[in-house]
């Protein structure tokens, strides 16, 4: 079976600077997968180092890219991303393993979070929304929060995950900006 490469991005907030430190890492991918908040910074955040919305969408939209909805994404962002739709939820398939793709704002806990899992007879759930990255395993489920690229908090630093699929094994890793690998969980 060929390998799959993806990155995993959530909360770029529309900094270019953080979107062009992750490309020029020249890590290999065949998709990108944005768990919401891309372009606008909201009105609780700070604005991000490097903030220019405008540039991020235009450097996004050449990439192979498949998104979700964040409580910061509104439908103009749609427009800029030409990105034709930007769901609450997605659902991917990996060999023997599902992954429920969701920004994660109405997923309060743990529990709420393996609820949807149940809901959707997942095992897997990639979430953004809280800006701290996370891999781990709760309940026989995988739990994989990349981080945020551009405001991290609770002293965490800007961070992606990537994913590789191969002969039915999936690997997550978490990455800092330097692309030094701080967590990996092999399936």
């Amino acid at each position: 079976m060929i390998a799959f490469k993806a990155l995993i991005l959530s909360d770029t907030h529309g900094s270019a600077t953080a979107w062009n430190m992750v490309k020029n890492m020249n890590i290999e991918y065949d998709a990108i997968y944005h768990v919401g908040d891309v372009l606008y910074h909201g009105p609780r955040n700070p604005l991000p180092k490097g903030y220019n919305p405008a540039l991020l969408a235009k450097l996004l939209k050449s990439e192979p890219i498949s998104y979700v909805r964040g409580n910061c994404d509104a439908d103009v962002d749609l427009v800029v991303l030409e990105s034709g739709e930007m769901p609450r939820i997605s659902i991917c398939t990996f060999g023997k393993h599902k992954a429920v793709f969701v920004h994660g704002d109405e997923l309060r806990n743990d529990k709420d979070r393996i609820g949807l899992l149940l809901k959707h007879c997942a095992d897997i759930l990639i979430y953004g929304h809280s800006h701290v990255p996370r891999l781990e395993s709760v309940s026989g489920k995988i739990m994989l929060n990349p981080g945020s690229l551009s405001l991290p908090k609770n002293s965490s630093e800007a961070t992606f995950a990537t994913l590789q699929f191969e002969s039915n094994k999936l690997c997550f890793s978490i990455r800092d900006l330097h692309g030094n690998v701080l967590k990996e969980l092999n399936l």
